[in-house]
């Protein structure tokens, strides 16, 4: 399965909501780069129903948390990621998000600041195997979309969902061409 058939996956009967989230989203805001999986943000309340489904798509579940759910295909292809939030989260993300064109089927993205958020909350788990990915992401997002981090509204945003030393860090970085 390819991007677009999974984004018809969750359209099938019930219909079930879900943003794009991870590279792809990352490359819906202008910084393409390679990823080997899709990423979609979905709630919580329709984890049964999800895994459900993915399962009956024949996928095979190889990850789990009590955010995520992570699901490969047995003949090769790309993976499919689910990462669970709660209701308002789900609610608040999906009112700013933005309709992207992923090979011929239409998807929401986060908008930027939320996406920005998901990656400062990524990194500040300092998790070895994300955190070079994550950085080049937020730092490329940045300059891409002109961003000015000293905005209060930046400082905000990466203190409640980073830290104080991400955003000293990316303030550094982005005073350097």
């Amino acid at each position: 399965m390819e991007i677009a058939e999974f984004i018809q996956l969750a359209r099938a009967e019930p219909a079930l909501q879900f943003l794009i989230i991870g590279g792809y989203a990352v490359a819906a805001h202008g910084h393409t780069r390679a990823t080997f999986d899709v990423d979609f943000l979905v709630r919580r309340a329709e984890r049964e129903a999800w895994c459900s489904r993915v399962g009956a798509a024949g996928l095979k579940l190889f990850g789990e948390s009590n955010a995520f759910a992570q699901f490969l295909q047995p003949q090769g292809g790309d993976g499919l990621d689910l990462m669970f939030v709660d209701e308002s989260t789900f609610d608040r993300m999906w009112q700013s998000s933005d309709e992207c064109d992923f090979g011929g089927s239409s998807a929401r993205v986060p908008c930027l600041d939320h996406l920005l958020a998901l990656k400062l909350h990524a990194l500040k788990q300092a998790l070895p195997h994300r955190t070079s990915r994550d950085a080049e992401d937020v730092e490329t997002l940045a300059r891409r979309n002109g961003l000015n981090l000293s905005e209060p509204r930046y400082q905000e945003l990466f203190l409640k969902y980073g830290s104080q030393a991400l955003y000293d860090t990316f303030l550094r970085l982005l005073r350097n061409p």
